[in-house]
């Protein structure tokens, strides 16, 4: 059993402790008054800054958004400036550059202004049929008015396009046309040989149609070919020609349908292709090199050689 002695200085010890301890506590609590105080400023402060925030934000949105308003006004009134003198000059015959010129605010007698093209490669609006008289550009090399009906459709936006025509094909040959140019992977149009500088078979177009025409069915796609096929010889006025070409395909016989348009044939507003007979020479050569690679004649040659090695069954149905 301990002796008294050692149980005092226990005591002793456990006091000293509990006074440790009272007096860490103690600070503890002043310091955590200091850290009240401290985030009660702090907050105070930060109330004040965002109340001072919101005043400034709001005085800023009120004076710019009065300021905007009245550079929109100033701006819209600058504009309708500018569209009235350029509405003025083209009505005395003057030609301005498209660039600069909003079509759909002019504001002229008719209602019809006319997109050329100069002897500087740039594109012009002018009145129908109106000269600058001060003859800015040069001369006139084309004006919208000298381009083939299938060339100004296919020159709409996909949305100015369905709002112009009331005819599917009509619209579908103008987007078609516009394909030639097509640098894609999948190309609608394909190379001719010596007499055709490029064509199209039904086919390609009926598949085309069908990537293009959501919910179009195999049968109606072929339909919608020959319509679109005919409203392009038609929209071309003569400058396409349909032939029908005798094909074999897996052992069967089959007439496929092209529109081609021909070497020479000269289009509004393109420039004219050179002449092609050098080329066809070599085209001609490289064929018999490649038929004579295959020996057996078959039908997996390129089919853009097909106008230059014609069989006899072929007809021109138009051109």
């Amino acid at each position: 059993m301990p002796s008294i002695e050692t149980l005092c200085d226990r005591i002793e010890e456990l006091e000293q402790t509990v006074a440790a301890q009272q007096h860490r506590i103690e600070s503890l609590d002043c310091k955590v008054d200091e850290l009240e105080t401290e985030l009660e400023a702090e907050r105070e402060d930060r109330q004040t800054a965002e109340a001072r925030c919101a005043e400034v934000a709001e005085t800023i949105d009120r004076e710019v958004s009065a300021r905007l308003e009245a550079l929109s006004r100033k701006t819209e009134a600058t504009r309708e400036q500018v569209v009235e003198l350029q509405s003025r000059s083209l009505e005395k015959g003057g030609h301005l550059l498209a660039t600069n010129v909003d079509p759909d605010r002019i504001d002229v007698h008719g209602h019809q202004l006319e997109q050329i093209t100069k002897d500087d490669d740039n594109e012009y609006f002018r009145l129908p049929g109106e000269e600058d008289p001060l003859a800015r550009g040069g001369a006139v090399v084309q004006s919208t008015a000298d381009l083939l009906p299938l060339q100004r459709l296919a020159r709409f936006d996909d949305e100015m396009l369905a709002s112009t025509t009331n005819r599917k094909p009509d619209e579908l040959a103008a987007k078609a046309w516009r394909e030639r140019d097509n640098p894609g992977r999948y190309k609608l149009w394909s190379n001719g040989g010596a007499n055709v500088r490029t064509y199209m078979t039904a086919p390609d177009l009926a598949d085309w149609i069908r990537q293009e025409e959501a919910g179009v069915s195999k049968k109606y796609s072929q339909e919608l070919a020959r319509r679109t096929i005919d409203a392009m010889i038609e929209l071309a006025r003569g400058k396409l020609g349909k032939t029908k070409r005798k094909r074999r395909t897996d052992g069967l016989t089959y007439h496929e349908t092209r529109v081609v348009l021909h070497q020479g044939t000269e289009l509004p507003g393109e420039r004219p292709v050179a002449d092609a007979t050098a080329g066809s020479e070599s085209q001609s050569a490289s064929r018999k090199d490649g038929y004579a690679a295959t020996g057996d004649g078959r039908d997996d040659h390129d089919p853009s050689h097909d106008d230059d090695q014609a069989p006899a069954t072929d007809a021109v149905v138009g051109q």
